[in-house]
């Protein structure tokens, strides 16, 4: 049995940390399990090839064409060994079965890594098409609507999907299996699913796995918020101790110990002991994960990894692929410079975009309040929460520093300020 942390590093600078691979997955492997998986013949497996696509953060994508069709095959490195892969897939067969919200046909799963190849891997159907992301620029205006309106659907169905608790979907049977623990009654239906703990990049980034933090479900907000307190506190605990920590680090990480403590002292007041409501919330419907053909029609929503159960405040927000700066005048192709070729300059084709999509944004309001009134009232009412969010996430130096520490200051002084006043 393999180390359940094979094939993971992390490496880069104390405050930088990034998951690499030690060892490459053997592409012959990932063809064999794809043979086997997809029940192809001899003949069928001579006509079979099988290529690296990508590589992401902790995956690698392989390609795999047969007779039988397009495939991906999706190995993972075990950045929070089993659960992020039972979890996604758990995620992705409710939808397909509960709802209709497009996703893709996954074929078989090892999330063990005790396997022949060693990892964690998802079989997949691929799905036909193109991310929005390559097709985007050229969709007329009505295409354009149209993607937002498929989306909207998607938002609506998922903000429907209602728990009573933070964290993630697992299938029963699973949990039992990994647990080693009897199920009591009954036997565990095959298909059964539970929210059980969190799976995210947050809890489980760099060292932040090996910390003694709980990782619920979680009851409320609050409880959230304060695990990841805790993260974030052993963060600077962990680079203050380090012999590689350098003054600017200490710097850092001292003024962040400040503003975390500064935060705690007003996690109450943001987080008051309400009941709350809590729905699955997909965090990056981005251009590159929406699957349109080429009329920009929606085929898929994919990369469901670490998409958990979240407060409505969270989950209520506007999808990333319309989520641009606001401008509400159309720019005029004449007020911007040219090319050498003649072309016109990508800012006008950026400043374009904002235009295009801050009308989107008011269109897929309106259609929000026609699917699920009640999305629309958290969205209104999610700014200082979001805020908060926000802070606590990026407090520990860089860029928002100077931000965050202006916004706590009016806080305290007891100014009803957003975060992106400053």
């Amino acid at each position: 049995m393999m180390g359940s942390f094979y094939g993971l590093k992390w490496e880069g600078e104390l405050m930088g940390l990034r998951p690499c691979w030690t060892v490459e997955p053997s592409i012959d492997i990932v063809a064999e399990i794809a043979h086997h998986h997809l029940k192809l013949s001899p003949d069928e497996i001579a006509q079979t090839t099988v290529n690296f696509q990508f590589e992401g953060a902790f995956n690698k994508l392989y390609a795999v064409e047969c007779p039988r069709g397009s495939f991906f095959m999706r190995v993972s490195l075990p950045v929070d060994p089993q659960f992020k892969t039972l979890s996604e897939v758990a995620t992705v067969k409710f939808l397909e079965s509960k709802t209709s919200v497009p996703v893709p046909q996954i074929i078989a799963s090892d999330s063990s890594g005790n396997n022949e190849l060693k990892f964690e891997w998802i079989l997949m159907k691929r799905v036909p098409g193109l991310p929005l992301a390559e097709v985007w620029a050229s969709l007329d205006w009505n295409a354009k609507m149209s993607c937002v309106d498929a989306v909207a659907v998607i938002v609506a169905q998922l903000f429907g999907l209602n728990y009573n608790y933070i964290g993630n979907l697992f299938h029963e049977k699973d949990l039992s299996l990994l647990s080693e623990r009897p199920s009591e009654g009954d036997a565990v239906e095959p298909n059964a699913v539970i929210l059980d703990r969190i799976v995210s990049t947050i809890f489980f980034w760099g060292t932040h796995l090996t910390m003694n933090v709980s990782r619920g479900p979680f009851t409320s907000s609050k409880d959230w918020m304060n695990a990841r307190f805790q993260l974030m506190e052993g963060d600077c605990r962990r680079i203050l101790n380090s012999q590689d920590a350098d003054e600017d680090d200490i710097e850092d990480m001292e003024n962040a110990q400040q503003m975390l403590e500064r935060l705690r002292k007003q996690l109450g007041s943001f987080f008051p002991p309400n009941l709350e409501e809590f729905s699955l919330y997909h965090d990056d419907i981005s251009r590159h994960n929406l699957i349109v053909d080429s009329k920009g029609k929606l085929q898929a929503l994919v990369d469901w990894e670490c998409v958990s159960i979240m407060p409505w405040w969270k989950a209520c927000q506007i999808p990333s692929f319309i989520d641009t700066l606001e401008r509400t005048e159309k720019p005029n192709s004449e007020d911007y410079m040219r090319n050498a070729d003649g072309s016109i300059n990508s800012l006008y084709h950026e400043h374009l975009d904002e235009y295009e999509c801050t009308r989107l944004r008011d269109h897929f309001l309106k259609e929000m309040t026609r699917l699920a009134p009640h999305w629309i009232v958290e969205y209104q009412a999610s700014g200082s929460k979001i805020d908060f969010d926000h802070a606590l996430q990026n407090c520990d130096g860089g860029i928002w520093t100077k931000k965050v520490q202006n916004w706590l200051n009016r806080r305290e002084a007891g100014e009803e300020r957003r975060l992106d006043d400053f």
